[in-house]
């Protein structure tokens, strides 16, 4: 991993040392043990006396995190190795009145004391800072004993909060298209008369007279021209397909046959929303053994024409958590990306974590698995870039 900036400086508190930049700058804090601020990332280390295990306060960190902020999201949470004591790395995502913030939250004990480290830094630029936070992470080390116990069992993880809901104008199909055509246009006054326009005036998205007001000539500006959106599709454990497409601030919510939602969010409300229907959450990340099934097979069971669809037999002896997740609920998700001539498609099998397929060669299509924290950095990429 090429890290940006040298970490050339060294902190240490009672409890920890760690490298960082040089241009970070250490500040005064009653609060804390350690505060340090540089290229928009805040570090603050605070402990406390404990005598639990990492599993009793990591599942305590989980239980309060979300209720801490409104609207927090869990993003990932992973055992973490190099810090020489039991520690868990909790990854967030929290509104803020300046633009949402990305949090990288490392915890860890010593059988004397609780150490929580947490990183925070604009969502904006979260995946242009990730290589400088993740190598500061890397550094932290304890300077009290560990506890000489080992903890095999990792302890269960919470579910992952639901989507905030998309609120607008639901549209028929009919009334959405003539609502397109407008941009960069002059209203027709024909279309008064057609039950597409008179849906329009009724949803208040055009005068009488066909004005546009000004919120409707916001939501038409991005649809001038041949830009595409970053697009979302769905298919749900129960055979439902959804579809949430992104074109910058204007977002469509349903599909052809139901009519849709027509609304202006942020991009980063957009990720929000985005996140939760793929169910990003905490879940522990584990490699399958097996790196590929054949194609034809995870064909039908992705495009939800045979949910029954068996593994080879072999395949599912030899690798019984592939096995695990193929017989969950999924849901299947294609994120498609302007620019871009294949989506992302990702598999969450309930209660099992994520996959991503990946290419087909002779007759194998790559499966594998995938932590929630890299599936949200996708979102991120399509939508912030």
């Amino acid at each position: 991993m090429a890290v940006p900036a040298p970490l050339g400086t060294e902190d240490r508190t009672a409890r920890l040392t760690l490298r960082r930049p040089d241009a970070w700058r250490r500040e005064d804090s009653a609060q804390a043990d350690l505060r340090v601020t540089g290229d928009d990332v805040v570090l603050t280390v605070r402990s406390r006396p404990s005598d639990r295990t990492i599993a009793e306060e990591h599942t305590s960190l989980l239980e309060r995190l979300p209720g801490s902020v409104d609207g927090l999201r869990l993003i990932g949470s992973d055992p973490w190795t190099t810090t020489g004591a039991p520690a868990r790395l909790v990854e967030y995502v929290r509104p803020d009145e300046d633009g949402d913030v990305a949090g990288a939250h490392l915890l860890f004990v010593t059988g004397r004391h609780r150490v929580d480290l947490t990183i925070e830094r604009p969502l904006a630029g979260m995946l242009a800072t990730d290589d400088l936070v993740f190598a500061v992470l890397d550094t932290v080390r304890a300077t009290e004993p560990a506890p000489s116990r080992v903890q095999r069992d990792l302890e269960p993880l919470p579910t992952a909060a639901p989507a905030p809901p998309v609120e607008g104008t639901h549209l028929s199909a009919d009334a959405l298209g003539t609502l397109r055509s407008l941009a960069g246009r002059r209203w027709n006054p024909t279309l008064l008369r057609t039950p597409a326009g008179r849906e329009l005036i009724e949803a208040g998205l055009v005068g009488r007279l066909g004005t546009l007001p000004e919120s409707t000539q916001t939501l038409l500006g991005p649809w001038e021209g041949d830009a595409q959106p970053v697009t979302l599709e769905q298919r749900l454990p129960d055979g439902r397909t959804t579809r949430l497409q992104a074109w910058s601030e204007t977002v469509v919510d349903g599909t052809d046959e139901a009519g849709a939602v027509v609304t202006g969010l942020s991009a980063e409300h957009v990720v929000r929303v985005m996140a939760g229907r793929l169910g990003i959450g905490p879940a522990w990340t584990f490699p399958f053994r097996t790196g590929s099934v054949p194609a034809d097979v995870l064909t039908r069971r992705t495009s939800g024409a045979d949910t029954a669809t068996d593994l080879p037999a072999a395949t599912a002896e030899a690798d019984p958590r592939l096995a695990r997740f193929w017989a969950a609920p999924w849901t299947v998700s294609s994120l498609r990306r302007p620019g871009k001539p294949n989506p992302i498609v990702v598999v969450h099998a309930e209660g099992q974590g994520f996959a991503r397929v990946g290419r087909t060669e002779a007759g194998a299509t790559a499966f594998v698995t995938d932590s929630p924290a890299n599936v949200y950095r996708s979102l991120v990429r399509a939508l912030l870039g």
